[in-house]
């Protein structure tokens, strides 16, 4: 196991949570990916570490829930892509999707500060944004848009 696994090892541990096998297999493939991964990429990538070990989706969900739970991973719908879980990275990093021609550009947490602030003194909320991705039009598909 690396850094970024043993990292969110210690964390579990130090919340007083136990880290079971299947828990250990999730934390370990979210970090040796270091991508976004699906649920069934999550367990092909267990699969093809641990193959005496198969475990279900549905165990593979209730540990990422888990995690999520205790601020460790994050879930992100990705639109066509599927929903997808990495551990948090700090700093956060955020993604800007293309609807037209599914382009994805990654722009930087502090974008999302000024709003995190709004949302603090104008609703008294607290917004946890570990990982968002905002929809919309990219440049390239704009210009060939208003060029029609």
């Amino acid at each position: 196991m690396k850094g970024a696994e043993m990292d969110v090892i210690e964390q579990v541990k130090a919340q007083g949570e136990r880290v079971t096998l299947p828990r250990r297999l999730v934390i370990e493939a979210l970090g040796q990916a270091h991508d976004h991964l699906t649920i069934s990429a999550l367990q092909r990538h267990i699969q093809a570490e641990h193959p005496d070990q198969p475990m279900s989706d549905t165990t593979v969900y209730r540990v990422l829930q888990w995690l999520k739970a205790i601020g460790l991973v994050s879930q992100t719908d990705m639109g066509q892509a599927g929903t997808v879980y990495a551990l948090i990275e700090r700093p956060h990093h955020h993604h800007l999707i293309c609807l037209n021609c599914g382009g994805m550009i990654t722009i930087d947490d502090a974008v999302l500060e000024a709003r995190r602030a709004t949302l603090s003194a104008q609703y008294h909320f607290m917004p946890r944004i570990d990982h968002m991705a905002i929809y919309g039009t990219c440049e390239q598909c704009a210009d060939q848009t208003s060029a029609s």
